[in-house]
């Protein structure tokens, strides 16, 4: 018979494809995932997979994207510097008109209303939407208006929704998948890479004031990240936690080598695995269940 886990799948840009290789280990050791959360690039692997794509599907899907339109804006998008044209194509073509509903496995997406400052948890409506919203990196994708919410990428607050996950599947397990808790350390300046790679002309706009700036801010950004990201999982406390070695992979774009990334996941979900078996023979009455919290709206379809 096989083990119910449930597994939450962080944010992390073109890390995500590690997200794919963990959810083939598990499928290969017999665990039946009965539920998924996503935020950002997590949301869109669970998105897919919940729809009954598999992990080797969804690679396909993903190296299918044409580079040269992944970050092309749609007209009438919100103010952003990049759009997700290229991954609402590719969605829309996959999942078609699909709500929440019509999912044969559970599945919630994570995103972050920036005017009510509510963390979102998206269960009802459109799952092409869901995914974009909880994908919209602030500044560089558009936001999503949805009724009085505009909503940005759910990393902000809930990169690692394991209290989404547990939520969906009360009493299970949860696998968490973080890409990453905080960026690697660098010796000076120059050794901070630029969110898009240019190779040719890398050191000279790398030198740039300006550039100088925005590194900073991403810098900080990420940093302020990664400790939002280990305070939350400490207070929510997955079963298993699995951290792939993908921190040399760059967050926008496509990876050039993505099946090393999906063999990251791999190995980190094997290494995980005894930790799982311990997890999974405990009683369900010792297991944790969500704690209320004022700062989340669940939107199901029981709204």
């Amino acid at each position: 018979m096989k083990k119910p886990v449930a597994v939450a799948l962080s944010g992390g840009g073109a890390k995500g494809y590690a997200h794919l290789g963990a959810l083939s280990v598990l499928e290969e050791e017999g665990y039946d995932i009965v539920a998924v959360s996503g935020t950002s690039i997590g949301s869109l692997v669970g998105a897919l997979y919940a729809a009954g794509y598999t992990p080797s599907q969804i690679l396909s899907l993903l190296q299918s994207v044409d580079p040269r339109h992944l970050f092309d804006r749609r007209r009438g998008d919100r103010p952003s510097i990049l759009g997700l044209q290229g991954i609402e194509t590719t969605l829309r073509a996959a999942l078609g008109q699909r709500t929440f509903a019509d999912l044969p496995r559970p599945f919630g997406a994570v995103a972050l209303d920036i005017l009510s400052t509510h963390t979102i948890f998206l269960r009802s409506g459109s799952v092409v939407e869901a995914v974009l919203a909880s994908s919209a990196i602030p500044g560089m994708f558009p936001p999503v208006k949805k009724g009085d919410w505009l909503l940005v990428d759910g990393g902000l607050a809930d990169n690692v929704p394991v209290r989404l996950a547990r939520l969906l599947a009360p009493g299970v397990p949860v696998v968490a998948a973080s890409l990453g808790l905080m960026p690697p350390a660098v010796h000076c300046f120059s050794d901070i890479p630029l969110p898009l790679r240019v190779p040719l002309m890398q050191r000279a706009i790398s030198r740039l004031r300006y550039t100088q700036a925005f590194n900073t801010f991403v810098r900080a950004s990420e940093i302020a990240l990664g400790y939002a990201t280990m305070l939350r999982l400490e207070v929510d406390r997955p079963e298993v936690l699995v951290v792939p070695a993908v921190h040399d992979v760059e967050v926008l774009g496509t990876p050039p080598d993505a099946e090393r990334v999906v063999a990251a996941g791999e190995a980190a979900m094997r290494e995980a695995l005894p930790a799982l078996q311990r997890a999974t023979r405990w009683p369900r009455w010792l297991r944790r269940t969500p704690p209320v919290d004022l700062r989340y709206v669940i939107v199901d379809d029981g709204s």
